[in-house]
């Protein structure tokens, strides 16, 4: 318990820190509990792993506090990840990758940042793992649309 409210409130500072011009969108007409099912569905069919699923507005819940359905998605896939983490140790602080699930009115918003723009904050843009990284990230959000 102590560690999710911890990664709680850690997400929620990473959260506020960026810019949301940042972020690559697409809207689903799921819930954001069936919009999850089907990333992670997704995910396992590439061959990657969820490390882990943050229900934050569950946590919320939990400490007597309200908000919208609100999910965090931790992805990736060691082989790649290990790759980038070569060409520069320091982009370990950002990896495995994340995706917001929220909702928005009665749509339910996914969200995640490219790794390209990542690793230009490293100095990283260069290493070859990024492009495959960016891609990865671009798939999981079209089969999304599916």
């Amino acid at each position: 318990m102590k560690k999710s409210i911890v990664t709680f409130a850690a997400a929620t500072a990473l959260a506020s820190t960026l810019s949301a011009s940042h972020l690559t969108t697409a809207q689903s007409d799921l819930s954001v509990d069936e919009a999850v099912k089907k990333f992670e569905k997704a995910v396992a069919s590439r061959n990657i792993t969820v490390f882990d699923v943050i229900e934050h507005s569950k946590l919320a819940d939990k400490v007597g506090l309200k908000m919208t359905d609100t999910t965090v998605v931790i992805v990736g896939s060691p082989k790649i990840g290990t790759l980038l983490m070569q060409c520069e140790p320091k982009i370990a602080l950002e990896l495995p990758l994340k995706f917001l699930f929220y909702k928005d009115g009665d749509k339910t918003v996914i969200a995640y940042e490219d790794i390209k723009n990542i690793a230009a904050r490293y100095g990283a843009q260069e290493c070859d793992a990024v492009s495959k990284l960016s891609g990865a990230q671009a798939n999981l959000l079209k089969d999304m649309a599916k």
